[in-house]
């Protein structure tokens, strides 16, 4: 009997052993070679089956990271703006309040309550990171400030701004608006 794992020269020595004729030993050696040849072709096709599978469950892992990543975000941004609303919420009932009071108090009453709304809004903006731009005797920084004018100005050094015409705000460093400002250019 005539196994796959036995060499060459081993399927030799038995040939001769049994004094088969030498067309049927190169017979006898093709057969076992081709079977040895069909063992390895099948575990390489193995091999290959495993891997694309691999593949695919990587690629499906990945594609519901993705997909989990993108809801997660927008969950995230979905809390960021209710809580940032639910801040400015009692801002709103004051306004409300102070619109609907306007009739029974005088201008001096609504003028205060309209600055202690404006503070509260301000209040709560700063503690969501909220920062006014400095602008006014500082040096022009195209990244803070948009020059909107120039003028001219012999008492100040060039690049010097000397009026901010519209605030500008940065959140946690970012500016998010550039002040408008006037800048000296001599």
């Amino acid at each position: 009997m005539i196994y796959l794992n036995e060499t060459k020269e081993e399927v030799e020595e038995i040939i001769e052993d049994r004094c088969v004729a030498p067309d049927e030993t190169i017979e006898v050696l093709d057969e076992i070679e081709n079977t040895k040849m069909q063992t390895e072709l099948a575990d390489k096709e193995r091999l290959l089956e495993e891997s694309n599978d691999r593949y695919k469950r990587l690629q499906a892992d990945f594609d519901n990271f993705r997909r989990r990543t993108r809801q997660e975000k927008e969950e995230l941004s979905n809390i960021v703006a209710q809580n940032l609303i639910l801040e400015l919420l009692p801002i709103i009932d004051n306004f409300e309040r102070a619109l609907c009071s306007v009739a029974t108090q005088d201008a001096n009453k609504m003028l205060s309550g309209v600055e202690m709304i404006y503070r509260q809004l301000m209040q709560g903006l700063e503690k969501n990171g909220l920062m006014n731009v400095e602008a006014v005797g500082k040096t022009f920084n195209p990244q803070e400030h948009e020059a909107v004018m120039r003028v001219e100005d012999a008492d100040q050094p060039d690049g010097i701004i000397v009026e901010e015409l519209q605030k500008g705000y940065s959140v946690k460093g970012k500016v998010i608006r550039p002040s408008m400002v006037k800048v000296v250019s001599n």
